[in-house]
């Protein structure tokens, strides 16, 4: 249902309200404090006179918090006005302002439609949808059904009108939704390329640590090995031709329960030789490397290259 309306954020509903006019606000980042892993940006905006600033934890929650401070000095200065011109014609009479606050007789002064639609954008939520639910009645005297739409809320408003079952939806919905919470989750957006760097380099740093502490902790596990295939490897004569050094490995990964996946390398070597690439699922995974005359000797390389690996690691 959410996809029948278009979401628009505070700063495209400044972008559009100033566009006509020529003029195009204006954002600035004016500070980034915080930790360098959950940075706080604040920016500044400018449109015309008018000025504001807003923080967030990215650059777009902190340009739409200023947007939306610069559309509630907009709104505010419009009501004042308004509201200023209707005392001056008001003037000399024996009428009171209150009189004009709402032409409609459901308690609701001023606008609840514009109303709702702030309470949706203070609220993050999407902005509000109106369906015509029914229409009932003679042609004459016809009652309007009108279903107001916030994200999973949903209420119906009712009246002789379109405009007037509109407005009693919005009404509803805003006693529905304005003691709704605001969430606030953590979210470092894919266009907020200094967050991501900040979080990227955050991120990495502590992948690095537990590579190195997995290392760690297999080479003190592969210390403490036992078993006759693993004790032999101390033995092993590096260079004898008449070992198979693909059925000792295999032997040995049987006996410690590690995984063998050898990968061959379409490209030759610089020499003209096979290549092949050999995945231990130590932890972390081990990867070892062999070239030969042919497929089976780049293989039988590579785990000569491991067996090696294996003898440093379990080195008493």
């Amino acid at each position: 249902m959410g996809s029948m309306f278009e979401v628009k954020t505070p700063v495209s509903l400044l972008q559009e309200l100033y566009v006509k006019k020529g003029i195009t606000p204006k954002y600035d980042l004016v500070q980034i404090e915080g930790a360098i892993h959950e940075p706080t940006f604040k920016y500044r905006v400018t449109v015309g006179d008018l000025v504001a600033t807003g923080s967030g934890q990215s650059k777009k929650k902190a340009k739409h918090t200023a947007a939306m401070t610069i559309l509630e000095k907009i709104r505010a200065a419009a009501a004042t006005k308004a509201k200023d011109e209707a005392a001056k014609k008001l003037q000399g009479s024996n009428l009171s302002l209150e009189c004009f606050s709402s032409p409609y007789d459901d308690g609701f002064d001023g606008n609840p439609i514009g109303r709702l639609q702030e309470l949706c954008i203070a609220k993050r939520f999407s902005p509000p949808g109106y369906l015509i639910a029914s229409e009932v009645g003679l042609p004459h005297d016809r009652i309007f059904n009108m279903v107001c739409i916030v994200d999973v809320y949903k209420e119906t408003g009712s009246g002789k009108s379109k405009k007037l079952a509109k407005r009693q939806a919005a009404i509803k919905m805003i006693e529905t939704i304005k003691d709704v919470p605001v969430e606030q989750p953590v979210i470092y957006d894919e266009d907020d390329e200094v967050a991501n760097k900040i979080f990227d380099r955050h991120s990495k740093s502590h992948k690095l640590a537990d590579s190195h502490l997995k290392i760690s902790q297999f080479h003190r596990a592969m210390k403490n090995a036992t078993g006759e295939m693993i004790e032999s490897l101390q033995s092993l004569s590096i260079g004898d031709k008449k070992i198979n050094y693909k059925e000792l490995l295999k032997k040995v990964a049987g006996e410690q329960k590690l995984d063998l996946n050898y990968m061959e390398i379409e490209e030759k070597s610089f020499s003209g030789q096979y290549q092949s690439l050999l995945l231990m699922s130590a932890a972390p995974v081990a990867v070892c490397f062999g070239t030969g005359e042919s497929v089976s000797g780049a293989e039988e390389a590579a785990a000569l290259n491991a067996l090696v690996y294996l003898k440093t690691m379990t080195k008493k």
